[in-house]
């Protein structure tokens, strides 16, 4: 006589939290590559919007809300990512509104996105006055933040090692380079952006007339 059926196999309640954790670790680093994307877009050293990475995470994240049987530590990761997405959502949803209508302002973009990344509450006038304008060809820690952060995520994506990779030395590298490309390529500045050649991520210099 054949076996009766067996039930299906239950999901082990810890192996699917260790599941869900690692999905949210995955989530952190593309928003924060997202993000990162968004700045340089908006800093005008990305010609497109990431529309489609943003629908991919939104969803990922959606997914991650909906998922059942979490724990303590599962919840708390989800609802941070959430609310974190949501706040730079709000912000990048306003920048594009603003450069639709012309009235776009790209230092009070940055005193916005510090209060994003802070936590401090929304700026208000005297956080959003006008910062000085930058020299030609000067690469400000505003400016290059930004493309640090979006150059560490990727490498993070390729699998390649970070640990030794600090703000203040990619920063210094960035600039030497400036003044002499500035010269072979008679440029007024120089922009940043990050691509993947052959599986790793690098900074490509892009000189602007």
């Amino acid at each position: 006589m054949p076996d009766a059926k067996q039930p299906p196999e239950k999901l082990d309640p810890l192996s699917d939290s260790e599941r869900l954790l690692k999905e949210c670790s995955a989530v952190e680093i593309d928003l924060t590559a997202l993000r990162s994307r968004y700045e340089q877009y908006f800093l005008g050293a990305e010609r497109s919007r990431p529309s489609v990475a943003h629908n991919v995470l939104r969803k990922r994240i959606e997914n991650l809300r909906s998922a059942f049987n979490r724990t303590t530590a599962v919840r708390f990761r989800v609802k941070n990512i959430s609310s974190k997405f949501l706040a730079y959502e709000r912000l990048w949803n306003r920048t594009l509104n603003e450069i639709e209508n012309s009235t776009y302002r790209r230092d009070l973009f940055k005193a916005r996105r510090h209060a994003v990344k802070s936590g401090a509450p929304k700026p208000g006038a005297a956080a959003e006055k006008p910062a000085p304008p930058a020299a030609s060809g000067e690469l400000s820690d505003a400016k290059l933040r930004p493309i640090y952060e979006a150059y560490v995520a990727m490498k993070k994506q390729c699998r390649e090692d970070v640990s030794k990779l600090t703000f203040e030395s990619i920063a210094s590298k960035l600039r030497r380079q400036v003044p002499d490309l500035m010269k072979k390529h008679n440029a007024r500045s120089v922009e940043f952006k990050v691509v993947i050649k052959n599986g790793k991520a690098i900074l490509n210099a892009v000189p602007k007339e």
